[in-house]
C-alpha cells in the first residue's frame, strides 16, 4: 500500500530530482562541440552575409519551430534587429512528391535571397526531403544521422530541455557574432 505524501514534500522532491537531471545533462553538448561549432558557424555566417533561414520541423516539433522564430524576432524589450529567420511550416505543404519538391525550391529561390533550411525532426518526412534537397542546411535530426547534422534521440526524456538549450546557445552565439563579440570559424 502506498502512503500518500503531502504535496509540498512531494513537490520538493520532484524539484530536486529535476535539478539533478538537468545537472547530469549539462555536459552532453561538449561531446558534440566540434560538429556543433561547425554547423552553427556556417549558419550564422549565412545570416550575417544576407541569407535567409527557413525553419521547418516534423509535426512533433512544430511547437519548437514557432518558439525559435518568436524568440529570435521578439519585438520590444531587447534592442536587437529582426533577422531573416522565418517559420516555413505554415507556408509549405505537409505532403510533397519529388517533383513538387523541385517546384517549391524554384518558388523559394524566387521569394528568398539565398535561403537555407533549419530542419528539426525525423528524416522520414516530406519536409525533411525538401530541407535535404538544399545544400548546407542546419539539421537537428532525430533517431538517425546524416552528414553535417546533429543527431538527437526522440526517446530522450530530457529532449525538450536539450532543444531549448541548443537554441539558447545558438541565439546567444548569433547575436554575439552580430555585435562583434566573437569571431566565427
Amino acid at each position: 500500500m502506498i502512503t500518500p505524501v503531502e504535496i509540498s514534500d512531494w513537490m520538493l522532491k520532484a524539484i530536486r530530482e529535476e535539478g539533478e537531471s538537468l545537472a547530469r545533462m549539462s555536459g552532453w553538448l561538449e561531446m558534440e562541440r566540434y560538429q556543433w561549432v561547425s554547423m552553427t558557424s556556417r549558419t550564422i555566417s549565412h545570416i550575417l552575409n544576407g541569407g535567409t533561414v527557413l525553419v521547418c520541423t516534423d509535426e512533433e516539433r512544430q511547437w519548437f519551430g514557432k518558439y525559435i522564430v518568436s524568440s529570435i524576432n521578439r519585438l520590444g524589450g531587447k534592442s536587437r534587429p529582426i533577422l531573416p529567420i522565418f517559420d516555413s511550416n505554415e507556408l509549405l505543404p505537409k505532403t510533397l512528391t519529388f517533383k513538387e519538391t523541385s517546384l517549391i525550391n524554384d518558388v523559394l529561390d524566387i521569394s528568398y535571397k539565398d535561403y537555407m533550411f533549419w530542419y528539426i525532426g525525423k528524416t522520414s518526412t516530406p519536409l525533411a526531403n525538401l530541407a535535404f534537397s538544399k545544400e548546407n542546411g542546419f539539421f537537428w535530426i532525430f533517431d538517425d544521422s546524416i552528414q553535417d547534422g546533429l543527431t538527437l534521440s526522440s526517446l530522450d526524456t530530457m529532449i525538450d530541455y536539450r532543444l531549448i538549450q541548443l537554441f539558447r546557445i545558438f541565439e546567444k552565439t548569433l547575436f554575439d557574432a552580430l555585435f562583434g563579440k566573437i569571431i566565427l570559424e
